[in-house]
């Protein structure tokens, strides 16, 4: 019965250990993309509560435009350095520091190097491209995540959250790039926009200690 035990702990060991080395290599492959993508929202009894279509650019190191186009626009864009949240209708904006803005978020996973995020994570492999993941620990943005590939290409990524609401990430017509220039990063406001910056870490941690 003891060998028994042993053998099983050693074979569940070994798959985990795939089922990580699998996903990284994934996750690094899926760095450098672009695409179209439609996200939908369904509440605890799977009813639809929103969807917005989109494109997307992502480009390593931690540099996105996520491009929501319906039903309203919404830009979110990281230089690698600062990410924006702008609302055009609204005619408002939010800047924050990265560092800390993505922390161990759905949006980290692509966004950065897998070898950093995915220790936060207990990683299981429900197929052959599909993983469910959950974080070790105790989190508000979400419970559960099952990210899904075709043909090594980023398919869909579904999220549950804590208030039991599902989030389902359809991502097409993906492609792979090489790089692309700074430009497609760089935010650009009108001048009409109200611009909130929100202060870093650091900032955050000086002012404390002054007070």
């Amino acid at each position: 019965m003891q060998k028994i035990l042993v053998m099983l702990v050693l074979f569940l060991s070994v798959n985990v250990s795939t089922a990580n080395e699998l996903l990284t290599q994934l996750l690094e492959s899926n760095r450098n993309i672009e695409g179209e993508f439609r996200q939908v929202t369904y509440d605890e009894e799977g009813l639809q509560l929103q969807a917005n279509e989109g494109v997307f650019l992502l480009a390593e190191p931690n540099r996105f435009v996520w491009d929501t186009i319906t039903p309203f626009p919404q830009r979110i864009i990281s230089n690698g350095q600062w990410i924006t949240v702008w609302d055009v209708d609204l005619e408002q904006a939010t800047q924050k520091p990265l560092e800390g803005a993505l922390g161990n978020s759905p949006a980290a996973l692509l966004g950065r190097p897998a070898n950093d995020v995915l220790p936060h994570y207990e990683i299981s492999q429900l197929g052959e491209q599909r993983f469910r993941l959950e974080p070790k620990e105790e989190v508000d943005l979400f419970s559960t995540l099952t990210l899904s590939f075709r043909s090594n290409d980023i398919e869909a990524m579904s999220i549950q959250d804590s208030l039991g609401q599902t989030t389902v990430i359809e991502f097409n017509n993906v492609e792979h790039h090489d790089g692309v220039a700074d430009g497609n990063f760089q935010v650009d406001l009108p001048d009409e926009v109200d611009l909130l910056i929100e202060p870093s870490l650091l900032e955050k941690t000086a002012k404390a200690k002054a007070n």
